[in-house]
């Protein structure tokens, strides 16, 4: 169990220092999992449907992204190149997710 002390330490004390609740950051990244699932989903049905992507699009964004928007508004004393570790991330993991969403859309043609 001396792992989990350690990532539990580690996110202790980074949300002292960035003023975030830690417990509530992590929540948010185990809440936004399955929610993001349900909004794929959401946005295959909507294809099947040939019903607009853009609102499940848009939700799916947002949930993704639900930490790092969590820290951004209400962190404070953030470094710079925690925003761009921020934005790098989720630029990359968007483009993944984007197209692993577009295969599962096209097989449903």
């Amino acid at each position: 169990m001396n792992w989990w002390n350690s990532i539990k330490n580690y996110y202790t004390q980074i949300g002292e220092h960035y003023q975030v609740d830690p417990l509530l950051f992590v929540g948010i990244h185990v809440i936004a999992t399955p929610l993001f699932a349900a909004t794929v989903a959401w946005i295959v049905y909507n294809k099947k449907q040939r019903k607009s992507l853009l609102l499940p699009s848009l939700v799916a964004v947002f949930i993704f992204n639900a930490a790092s928007i969590y820290l951004i508004v209400f962190g404070k004393d953030i470094p710079f190149y925690i925003y761009a570790i921020v934005g790098t991330s989720a630029v990359v993991s968007g483009y993944f997710t984007f197209r692993k969403v577009k295969k599962k859309v096209s097989e449903v043609r």
